[in-house]
């Protein structure tokens, strides 16, 4: 009989996992290790009721791609889940798989059938952003007179200016901010991936005015402090800085009613409205990839379907003329001196 006091394959693999290999040769933020680590607990949950296994018995060769599919399907009919959703569960189990491939060779004929389960494909949504005319009326509304006003439009203007994630912003330090010329950011993505961009006078401006509010130009030992946080210190959340813009953008809506707005805002759409603003500007797709952190230009292609002028630009400036190198055609001429000049 086997000791059960012995850790199982798979359960050495899901502490390496977690404990090791993401937060060290991956450095992926603590986030994208809950984020994995939630989806690894759902799915043995699902094996423990599906499978009668034991989380404590549960081995690698208990892991195949019909249990793998089999939980996608739970969670899709009893949470109801997006495809977005079920694709971030999929990936997270596949790097799993990836990990345990690596150290039990033996289980890469099972991993790669579960490698080759294929991601939920995603309906298309609407991208929300703001036109310029309306970006410059919501970044009228917060009162500058006061300290929050002050906050409040620091965390919005930065938010656009830099193209940062939510989280990015929500994760910035005193210390990550450069408001001697040339005025940058340091932001910190998806995988802790870093990247450093500028920031517009205008911006440093206002994000200058707000640090002297917090005192964060006078003291010498607060670079590790969070740039922005809640009067009480705490670090703000997704919900608390979409609760922050929803507030202003609903009273820049009632205050201009002749520009037009979304329906609604969330944090991304000031991201969105960066990209395609400068889209808009002439700036080159591949210049705007590396500024927003992409990881591929495919996924900044997405903000070329909002504006068929700047997607047409884009095409052009991407791929020589080509017609220009190649002789017209004359009617009756000589083909062999065609072909010629067309091969010198």
């Amino acid at each position: 009989m086997k000791d059960r006091s012995i850790p199982t394959n798979f359960a050495r693999c899901v502490t390496r996992f977690l404990t090791s290999y993401l937060p060290g040769e991956r450095n992926l933020s603590s986030q994208t290790i809950r984020s994995y680590s939630l989806a690894l607990r759902m799915y043995i949950s699902y094996i423990d009721s599906d499978a009668g296994i034991k989380p404590e018995r549960i081995e690698l060769n208990d892991i195949t791609a019909e249990s793998i599919k089999g939980f996608l399907a739970s969670i899709g009919g009893a949470q109801h889940i997006s495809p977005s959703t079920h694709n971030q569960r999929l990936s997270a189990l596949k790097s799993f798989v990836r990990y345990a491939i690596l150290e039990y060779p033996a289980f890469i004929q099972d991993g790669q059938r579960i490698l080759a389960i294929p991601s939920m494909r995603r309906t298309t949504h609407e991208i929300v952003y703001l036109e310029k005319e309306a970006m410059k009326a919501l970044l009228a509304i917060p009162d500058q007179s006061s300290v929050r006003g002050r906050r409040d439009l620091a965390m919005m203007a930065m938010l656009y200016d830099t193209g940062a994630r939510i989280q990015e912003l929500i994760g910035l330090q005193v210390k990550d901010v450069r408001l001697d010329k040339p005025e940058t950011v340091t932001l910190f993505g998806k995988g802790r991936k870093m990247r450093t961009v500028p920031m517009m006078i205008e911006t440093a401006r206002i994000v200058k005015s707000y640090m002297l509010d917090q005192g964060f130009l006078e003291q010498s030992a607060c670079g590790n402090i969070q740039l922005f946080s809640s009067k009480n210190r705490a670090q703000f959340t997704r919900p608390g800085v979409a609760k922050i813009l929803k507030k202003h953008f609903d009273v820049a809506k009632a205050v201009n009613p002749t520009i037009q707005f979304p329906k609604s805002i969330n944090p991304h759409a000031l991201r969105a409205s960066r990209a395609i603003h400068l889209l808009e500007s002439g700036i080159n797709i591949i210049a705007i990839r590396d500024f927003l952190g992409h990881a591929s230009v495919t996924t900044t292609q997405v903000y070329l379907r909002v504006n068929n002028k700047a997607k047409q630009d884009a095409i052009t400036s991407a791929y020589p003329s080509l017609t220009e190198a190649v002789p017209a055609w004359r009617e009756n001429g000589d083909l062999m001196a065609l072909l010629k000049e067309l091969c010198s």
